[in-house]
C-alpha cells in the first residue's frame, strides 16, 4: 500500500506539465516511467490486496497531490518562515484530528493515552519528528517543484521499508527488492535531470538579468 501511494508522482507531475507548463526533459520524463514501474511491481505483491482499501488508498492520493500544490503556492507565496508554515499547518489541522476522533469513536482512546504513561515518551518522539518532518517540507516547497518534493518522498518511504525489514526481521520477497530499486534508481535519476533542469534555469534568469 505504501508503494502504491508513489504513484500519485506521475499525476503530480502530469499537473505540473499541462496546468502549469512546466517542461521536464524527456530523460525526466522517463525516470518518473522507472519509479512508477517499481511502484507497480512492488504494489502488486501485496498480499493483504483489498479493492475497498485500495479505493480509498487512492482517493487519499488524489486529496495528497491537491494538497501538494496547495501547500507550494502558499509556501512560496508566503512571507512566513519555513517553521512559521509548519506551525499553522500543524493547527489548521488541529480541528480536523479532533473531528475525526468525535466520529471514529476514538475519545476513549485519548483517554487510555492519558493514562498509559509508559507510551508518552514514545508519543513525544513521534511528534518530535513530526515537527521535523514539517520544517523539511516547509523547506524543500521554497525551493523546488512539487514532483521533486514527491519523489524526496518516495525515496524516504522506500528507505522506510528496508529499515522495517531490519527493525522487525522482515523478509522482502525477490520481486519486492525488484521493484523497490527500480523505484529508488528512477528516484535517483530524476533527481539528476531535476538538478540541470534548475542550472538551465538559472542559466537563463542571469543571462535575462544581464541583458
Amino acid at each position: 500500500m505504501v508503494m502504491f501511494k508513489t504513484l500519485g508522482t506521475i499525476l503530480t507531475c502530469a499537473v505540473e506539465i499541462f496546468y502549469f507548463g512546466v517542461r521536464y526533459s524527456r530523460n525526466a520524463k522517463v525516470a518518473l516511467g522507472v519509479l512508477a514501474l517499481g511502484s507497480a511491481i512492488y504494489a502488486g505483491t501485496d498480499v493483504g490486496y483489498s479493492s475497498t482499501g485500495y479505493f480509498w488508498a487512492t482517493l487519499q492520493i488524489l486529496s495528497w497531490v491537491l494538497q501538494t500544490f496547495v501547500e507550494k503556492i502558499a509556501t512560496v507565496d508566503s512571507e512566513q518562515t519555513k517553521a512559521g508554515v509548519a506551525v499553522i499547518r500543524n493547527i489548521l489541522s488541529l480541528p480536523v484530528v479532533a473531528f475525526l476522533i468525535v466520529v471514529s469513536g476514538e475519545a476513549g482512546a485519548v483517554r487510555e493515552l492519558l493514562v498509559q504513561q509508559q507510551i508518552w515518551g514514545q508519543v513525544a518522539l513521534s511528534s518530535f519528528l513530526g515537527c521535523g518532518l514539517g520544517l523539511s517540507t516547509s523547506a524543500l516547497y521554497k525551493t523546488f517543484a512539487p514532483t521533486a518534493v514527491v519523489v524526496a518522498n518516495n525515496v524516504g518511504k522506500c528507505i522506510s521499508i528496508f529499515l522495517g525489514c531490519i527493525i522487525f526481521n522482515d523478509i522482502l520477497i525477490p520481486t519486492q527488492i525488484i521493484g523497490l530499486m527500480l523505484s529508488l534508481a528512477g528516484s535517483f535519476w530524476y533527481g539528476q535531470e531535476e538538478k540541470k533542469r534548475l542550472e538551465e534555469k538559472k542559466d537563463e534568469a542571469d543571462h535575462d538579468s544581464a541583458v
